[in-house]
């Protein structure tokens, strides 16, 4: 049970640096890495809250930042989806834009088709968890990790894909 309190005040630790960068640190690198730390530890603490019922999982949560965002058990595995979804967006688009900055050969349209159609489905995936989880949970998701840029604001997300 000690674990799951490392995680959540690992989990708190991760979203403060993440809150802490500035408007033009977001969307980089570090961005980027701090977001893959905060997945790492949010499936450590999928793994660790599975025996545990929803009222002792509450109890673990008050004293922290997630008592308002994870309402339930099954959020944590919803965000952990989410973030899945803004990685695989990331990681798809460093790629697009590689091939064309760097290696642009006979086969690089094919290649950039097929990206572009696996940037497409993250974000429509991430659309339909978004619109299930309505627009306030979808927020605070944005909130805590930091993700201010228009592409992911709600608005977008339902009007695009």
């Amino acid at each position: 049970m000690a674990q799951i309190q490392r995680h959540l005040v690992s989990l708190e630790m991760l979203v403060d640096d993440l809150t802490l960068l500035s408007s033009n640190e977001c969307s980089t690198n570090v961005h980027l890495k701090l977001i893959r730390e905060y997945r790492q530890v949010l499936a450590l603490l999928l793994e660790s809250v599975q025996q545990e019922t929803e009222s002792s999982f509450k109890k673990w949560l008050t004293p922290t930042l997630f008592a308002q965002v994870f309402e339930n058990k099954r959020m944590v595995s919803i965000h952990l989806r989410l973030v899945d979804y803004v990685l695989t967006y990331w990681q798809t688009m460093q790629k697009v834009n590689d091939i064309r900055d760097t290696n642009f050969e006979s086969n690089a349209d094919k290649r950039l088709d097929l990206l572009h159609v696996k940037a497409v489905k993250a974000k429509s995936q991430l659309k339909t968890v978004a619109s299930a989880m309505g627009q306030d949970n979808y927020s605070r998701f944005l909130a805590l990790i930091n993700l201010s840029d228009v592409e992911w604001q709600w608005d977008v997300i339902r009007a695009r894909y």
